[in-house]
């Protein structure tokens, strides 16, 4: 294959993986409604998991760990989804959602600069102002929504969901160069799995069984966990990792603005939430910004010192 027809590959995988991650919210809001964050996100990564062993014993992957060194994609699973998800969850239930969509809006633009002082990839001018565009159209989408009091602990803790985020751009990039997309994803849904059902489980020991009892029993919960589980996470992933393998890490990490317009969308056709001017402008914004970012550019500005 060759690289011009990959790289358009890369880019509408990263895309696709991006747009169902912004389906994602409404998956879990509705499967939140029966248990606590850690048990769902112990019940998804499981399910997950097996799914992803199940194609991989079914021959529709293969899985070359033997031999390879395993710490880098340990490190890359603490990232995303350990570290990313709990800061993200306690972060929600801090702060308002507009205000974490806005913060979160920071993922490309950290994820530029980390890839060119961790990777030494190269930056134009061009891209980084359309970074910040990007910036700038989720704040915007974000205006006519309610806005809660603001907490240090909360920011904090988005902001530790976005350099979780960032990082997890930049290493998934760096350790393709001596593992697949398979491998990748598979260590980390495994780590995943196996640290949020410990977690679980304590809580569930502290708390009672109702937190597994009732959401086993409902219906609405399992079509949430089908979708979180088989779509939004063995899905996306595998398309985002294979994304980050052709493709520099600023050209992916702004795909991840994409999430707040397809949100934005679903919530208009399937929750019949309200659609304005803001809204208009700022997903305009922001797919104008992906364009910017991914469009040929000379590469002059913010080159890691070699010498």
């Amino acid at each position: 294959m060759n690289e011009s027809k990959q790289e358009k590959i890369a880019f509408l995988f990263t895309f696709i993986g991006y747009s169902i991650f912004g389906f994602s919210f409404l998956f879990s809001k509705q499967a939140l409604e029966f248990t606590s964050p850690f048990v769902l996100l112990a019940v998804r990564f499981t399910v997950s998991f097996l799914l992803l062993n199940g194609l991989v014993l079914t021959g529709k992957f293969t899985l070359q760990l033997k031999g390879k060194k395993i710490k880098n994609l340990l490190i890359l699973g603490l990232f995303q989804p350990i570290f990313y998800f709990i800061f993200e969850n306690f972060g929600v239930k801090i702060l308002a959602t507009s205000f974490v969509g806005s913060t979160l809006a920071l993922i490309p633009i950290v994820s530029l600069l980390l890839s060119v002082w961790v990777l030494g990839e190269s930056a134009s001018r061009s891209k980084l102002f359309f970074a910040v565009f990007s910036i700038i159209g989720v704040i915007i989408t974000t205006i006519q929504q309610p806005m809660e009091h603001f907490r240090i602990d909360g920011f904090l803790l988005i902001l530790g969901a976005v350099f979780s985020a960032s990082m997890f751009n930049v290493l998934s990039r760096r350790a393709s160069r001596a593992f697949g997309v398979i491998e990748r994803t598979y260590v980390m849904f495994g780590l995943g799995a196996m640290l949020f059902s410990t977690i679980a489980f304590i809580e569930v020991q502290n708390t009672g069984l109702d937190l597994v009892a009732i959401p086993f029993a409902a219906i609405e919960f399992w079509i949430s966990i089908l979708f979180l589980s088989a779509v939004s996470s063995v899905g996306a992933f595998l398309l985002i990792n294979y994304g980050v393998t052709y493709l520099e890490t600023a050209k992916t990490a702004i795909f991840a603005n994409v999430t707040t317009v397809i949100s934005i969308l679903a919530g208009v056709f399937l929750l019949k939430e309200t659609f304005g001017i803001y809204q208009l402008i700022g997903s305009s914004i922001i797919l104008i910004s992906v364009y910017g970012v991914n469009r040929p550019a000379k590469k002059f500005a913010l080159q890691k010192n070699t010498h």
